[in-house]
């Protein structure tokens, strides 16, 4: 195991230079290249783990893969009570974070009765980093993200009978999940034809928890979901296990189901109200964002940027992204169905703070030849597209396109027609960028052993 441990370390290493260490590690690597060293003239003595410090012997395991580490912790007691301690699996989620790989793609399957797997990619090389099997069945055989945090993703399924009603958390790296089945208004959600609901997740800093929030939009009298009935709001705490009313809330908007996760907040964009004129009009910059905090469980609203087109929301597919630590809008434009030959643009939209006053800058534009929905971006600014590259709106393929080298590539995936794709699931794919190998939801134990071979 020690043997195990040193060659995981020199592949951790590959990147990082041996002074990101403490001086003793430095020692130990150095020492055990021959495993013996001498501490005198005299004689030679062997170095081992034990020798370390504590902090020290930490920050070697924070280094770690996660199937090393669980292997590791089936070692001896010491090794395990270090793996288990709390303060090492945050110490070594917020490291997994900072040293992800910058430009992979987790590609979540939209129909797991097709594909019951999920492929990590190379988003330059199109190669299949790693897979991991789906734990779970959903009640319609598809599958969307909703948020990834930390290494923990958030899923749902597609079919509007049940997408953003019965949750689905799961870290593939540990192997480990949880379905979320309760509700504090489990009547309400039953109700779909009264009731239009949105989740999202984040990580709450103040007590080191990560909550899943979900909206209820209840019907009126007058057959509105956003009017004369407050939205009813619950909280759920991956700590506890438990969902929680929120009192007063106050929820400004009635929002669209996509969103996306960004330094402590959720975001959603603006829907109008079903079945209106208004619901069908040009919307463009009269759009809102809704957020919420996590920390200080507030919510918040802002406008979309001012030069967004006018068909934003409607025709113009869209989607909330995280870049650079900020909030990230990208649209296609509109005005590309009139350009011969075709062009698909993809303005990317950045949202940035500057003392406390937030405002829109345009990151860049991705300029595709094939019609598409945005999905994600890259750390390294490679946006990830579905394309509709057939006469067949089920029939999509994966597509990146790197806005800075300007460099694309195909790599497949995407949906597929089948007897089992109908109208209720015809939805974008989801996929995740910069996904990190974390200890979030591990619990320990021997169990996990057969997992980590």
């Amino acid at each position: 195991m020690f043997t195990l441990v040193l060659k995981s370390l020199q592949k951790a290493l590959h990147n990082n230079p041996l002074s990101l260490f403490p001086k003793p590690f430095s020692q130990f690597l150095l020492c055990n290249q021959n495993v013996n060293c001498s501490s005198s003239n005299n004689g030679v003595s062997t170095t081992t783990f034990h020798d370390l410090p504590e902090e020290t012997t930490a920050e070697i395991f924070s280094r770690l893969s996660v199937k090393d580490l669980i292997k590791s912790s089936s070692v001896n007691k010491a090794w395990y009570s270090l793996i288990n301690n709390p303060s090492f699996i945050s110490s070594q989620i917020r490291k997994a974070v900072n040293f992800c790989d910058d430009n992979a793609v987790l590609i979540i399957p939209p129909f797991i009765s097709h594909q019951n797997y999920c492929s990590l990619i190379s988003a330059d090389t199109s190669r299949v980093i790693e897979k991991f099997d789906i734990p779970f069945v959903t009640k319609s055989g598809s599958l969307k993200l909703i948020a990834q945090v930390d290494g923990m993703l958030l899923l749902t399924d597609l079919h509007i009978d049940y997408a953003s009603r019965e949750l689905y958390l799961w870290n593939p790296f540990v192997r480990r999940h949880r379905v979320l089945v309760s509700s504090c208004f489990k009547r309400l959600l039953d109700d779909r034809e009264k009731s239009y609901y949105v989740v999202g997740m984040g990580y709450d800093k103040g007590t080191d928890d990560y909550k899943v929030i979900r909206i209820v939009y209840v019907q009126d009298g007058k057959g509105k979901q956003f009017g004369e009935v407050a939205p009813k709001v619950e909280v759920y705490s991956l700590r506890k296990n438990t969902w929680k009313k929120m009192g007063d809330s106050r929820v400004p908007r009635l929002v669209n189901e996509m969103g996306a996760y960004v330094d402590g907040r959720y975001y959603w964009v603006e829907m109008k109200q079903p079945g209106t004129e208004e619901f069908n009009s040009l919307k463009g910059n009269e759009l809102k964002i809704m957020s919420y905090d996590f920390d200080t469980q507030l919510f918040g609203e802002f406008n979309v940027p001012n030069r967004v087109p006018r068909l934003f929301g409607v025709i113009a597919p869209f989607k909330l992204m995280s870049f650079e630590g900020s909030l990230a809008l990208c649209t296609l434009d509109p005005d590309c169905y009139n350009l011969v030959p075709p062009k698909y643009p993809f303005p990317i939209w950045l949202r940035r703070q500057r003392k406390g006053v937030g405002s829109w800058v345009l990151l860049a534009t991705a300029v595709l030849k094939q019609y598409g929905h945005p999905l994600n971006i890259t750390k390294t600014g490679t946006l990830i597209v579905e394309s509709f590259q057939s006469q067949r709106p089920d029939e999509t393929h994966i597509v990146s396109i790197n806005f800075k080298s300007r460099i694309s590539k195909y790599h497949g995936y995407g949906k597929h027609g089948g007897p089992d794709v109908s109208r209720e699931v015809l939805a974008p794919s989801t996929v995740d960028t910069s996904f990190p190998q974390s200890l979030i939801m591990y619990e320990g134990g021997k169990s996990l052993l057969k997992y980590a071979k």
